[in-house]
């Protein structure tokens, strides 16, 4: 399958879960449930990872271009959060490491489940 075609999947799912999205009575993000989409889809079978790998490649690969419009717009209201700068970088650096102890936390849980997997099957 083409890049192209298995962007236009990726697209297509995302285009659902913003249509879904409008529909609900609550706000939720269209990504969080284009994701979780395509994680039912990839579960069940309907959609197999070798049908949207290279096109999830070109988005990871070209990612850096997509985060451009927001960094554009930042600089275009600076003197808007030009007082708050402070306060935005303290809660990135915070962000940060709970973001880096639950990755840590998460890999050091996951590598013991795997461990004692594999001591089972011996």
């Amino acid at each position: 399958m083409s890049a192209l075609r298995q962007l236009s999947l990726l697209f297509a799912l995302y285009l659902l879960a913003v249509w879904v999205c409008g529909l609900l009575p609550f706000a939720f993000p269209a990504s969080v449930l284009g994701m979780l989409l395509l994680l039912l889809l990839l579960l069940a079978g309907v959609v197999k990872p070798r049908q949207v790998e290279r096109g999830a490649d070109l988005l990871l690969q070209n990612m850096m271009l997509l985060f451009v419009p927001a960094g554009v717009s930042i600089l275009e209201y600076f003197p808007l959060i030009r007082d708050k700068v402070p306060v935005l970088i303290l809660i990135a650096l915070v962000t940060l490491a709970v973001t880096l102890a639950a990755t840590a936390f998460t890999v050091k849980a996951a590598a013991a489940l795997l461990g004692k997997r594999r001591e089972a099957k011996r």
